[in-house]
């Protein structure tokens, strides 16, 4: 046992282990760097079809919403989308949803919001009450299901489209807490003591329309989809 370590070759050793330890600590940043990118695409790869899923129900959701609101304009529905999963992936290839508004020209974000604002104008001031009570409904069940898609399936989407979503929800809530500002005065109306002289909430659901048809341009064009314009 002595002889061996008398004649081992302690300078070899040493230099192996100073070179080792060399890239060892130079791997160290390129591990904690590319190891999780690396980790993330191939999670990204094999959660595919499960993410394909959970944005196709979201933009179902949302299509169904624009689809059948109260307002017309003719010049805004004259195009209409069809949105398909991509044909890249034709064993779970499928038709997810139409869409009624091309939300690929910009130009019909500002006419989403007009059409809104105009509808309301020509109402009287209790059908505007009555319609924007209908529309606080619709939208707020449009949140509570985004709410719960992100909940649930948070990890099949990016952290880039839960924030744009989030962000929607919160502004929908706000709208929700505005209305209520309309029923400050019911007391007195029901006692015929006042009159209702205008309603809460007629800009920010116009705003919130806008929003969504932004949203939904942008998760259209997610890498999972295709489309066809009419």
């Amino acid at each position: 046992m002595i002889d061996f370590f008398n004649n081992f070759d302690w300078n070899g050793f040493w230099l192996n282990v100073l070179v080792s330890s060399i890239f060892f600590i130079l791997s160290i940043p390129l591990a904690i760097k590319f190891i999780p990118i690396y980790t993330i695409r191939q999670l990204n790869k094999k959660n595919k079809k499960f993410i394909a899923r959970k944005i196709s129900y979201v933009i179902q959701e949302m299509c169904e919403y624009l689809n059948y609101s109260p307002y017309s304009d003719k010049e805004l529905y004259k195009e209409k989308i069809s949105i398909f999963t991509t044909k890249k992936d034709l064993k779970n290839y499928r038709f997810v949803g139409l869409l009624k508004i091309n939300v690929f020209n910009k130009v019909n974000y500002p006419k989403i919001f007009l059409m809104i604002v105009e509808h309301f104008k020509k109402l009287p001031i209790n059908e505007q009450f009555e319609l924007i009570k209908k529309e606080k409904e619709r939208v707020k069940e449009l949140r509570e299901k985004l709410e719960k898609t992100i909940e649930i399936h948070s990890l099949h989407l990016n952290e880039k489209m839960i924030s744009e979503i989030s962000d929607l929800c919160l502004d929908i809530r706000s709208f929700e807490i505005k209305f209520k500002a309309n029923f400050g005065i019911d007391d007195l109306i029901e006692k015929g003591i006042a009159e209702r002289k205008g309603v809460f909430g007629i800009l920010e659901i116009a705003k919130l329309n806008e929003r969504l048809a932004v949203l939904l341009k942008e998760l259209i064009q997610e890498k999972y989809f295709e489309t066809e314009i009419e």
